[in-house]
């Protein structure tokens, strides 16, 4: 071997091993989002949160950051919801998202004030979205949640945090694994990922802190991201996998986008792609499913309604505040009669429709609607 190719070799070696440098990442945060499809889950957090866009970009966005970084498009081994490349960030997201829609029935903290509530309810809100974002990074040899969230966490939000001490010693407890059976945090986590409240151990002395094992836990499948669909039939009717039917209307989704016999984009069009994901027109889109496919010994507009139901049962979707399914969007005004279009939003659609067609800038997101089934 010459010197012009060893050295060539050398400097080959030095490009790859700084590309799996822990020191350095691989892809950027915004690469592993993208490329994962996690970006409209990230869109919900902020939404779950409640925070303003530019507190969201200040507080919490980092801390998703460095977290993608660190994982960056890891699968989790053995699952089958999240085996894919970037499985590990949807996986945290669904935590967060489940912890965050459990954080909405709670008053935080227990027993306050009620006129101190309003100012400290942001905080917990953070300490919960943080402590489920970072739940199975305790599980790494070599990683610590405590370390990380110091070293992830900007400190300014930190000593935002700190000016509650009783807060951050629960959610500090929380990250390292030894939170008290009564901590909200830990509860609030564990139903996300588990379903499951954390055990109480009654041999343990009412003073001495509850270890809980994370770890054990960590391989354990939460639900998927978006929450249940709303209204009462669907409130222990939810199928993360997809009935047979909605996973074959998906298919014909897919076929009619790639093959153009759904127009995308343009008026009177079907289908769209929005910010939030893919637009599908309701009840048009199910209705021209019923009447490729046949209806059987339904009539055709309860076939489609049906279809429609199964779809949301499959919680692939996004869902609003009130258990709101459908979404409205409105044609950007061009002079012309204002033209509004309601429908199914599918979140992290990529997993349905490859290639995507590109978002459509002349639709524009406006009041929710009524949420479907109603």
């Amino acid at each position: 071997m010459t010197f012009n190719d060893r050295q060539g070799s050398a400097v080959a070696t030095r490009a790859i091993d700084a590309l799996v440098s822990p020191e350095r990442p691989a892809l950027t945060a915004n690469e592993v989002v993208e490329r994962s499809g996690a970006a409209n889950l990230v869109v919900l957090v902020r939404v779950r949160m409640g925070f303003p866009p530019e507190t969201f970009a200040l507080a919490a966005r980092p801390l998703i950051e460095r977290y993608a970084e660190f994982v960056q498009l890891e699968s989790v081994a053995g699952s089958h919801r999240y085996g894919g490349p970037g499985g590990r960030l949807h996986r945290a997201l669904a935590i967060v998202l489940r912890a965050l829609d459990h954080r909405r029935g709670q008053i935080l903290p227990r027993n306050a004030p009620p006129e101190t509530l309003g100012a400290l309810a942001h905080r917990w809100t953070y300490a919960v979205f943080a402590a489920a974002l970072l739940r199975d990074v305790g599980s790494e040899p070599a990683a610590d949640a405590a370390r990380r969230f110091e070293g992830w966490v900007p400190g300014l939000i930190q000593r935002w945090l700190g000016e509650e001490a009783l807060l951050m010693a629960e959610l500090r407890a929380v990250l390292t694994g030894v939170a008290n059976p009564s901590s909200a945090i830990a509860e609030l986590v564990e139903r996300a990922a588990t379903g499951a409240r954390p055990a109480i151990a009654v041999s343990v002395p009412s003073d001495a802190p509850e270890p809980q094992s994370s770890a054990a836990e960590a391989m354990s499948e939460p639900p998927p991201a978006t929450p249940e669909v709303g209204g009462p039939e669907f409130l222990d009717g939810v199928d993360d996998t997809g009935s047979e039917r909605a996973r074959r209307f998906m298919a014909w989704v897919k076929q009619g986008v790639a093959d153009g016999t759904l127009p995308v984009n343009v008026r009177g069009a079907l289908v769209h792609r929005v910010e939030e994901g893919l637009l599908l027109a309701s009840p048009g889109i199910f209705r021209a499913f019923v009447r490729q496919e046949g209806s059987g010994r339904d009539e055709p507009r309860d076939a489609a309604k049906r279809l429609q139901r199964e779809v949301l049962r499959a919680g692939w979707h996004l869902r609003a505040d009130g258990g709101v399914n459908l979404h409205g969007y409105a044609w950007r005004h061009d002079g012309g009669p204002a033209v509004r279009i309601h429908g199914v939003v599918i979140l992290a659609p990529g997993r349905f429709v490859d290639p995507l067609p590109p978002v459509n800038p002349a639709l524009v997101r406006v009041a929710d609607s009524a949420a479907a089934g109603d």
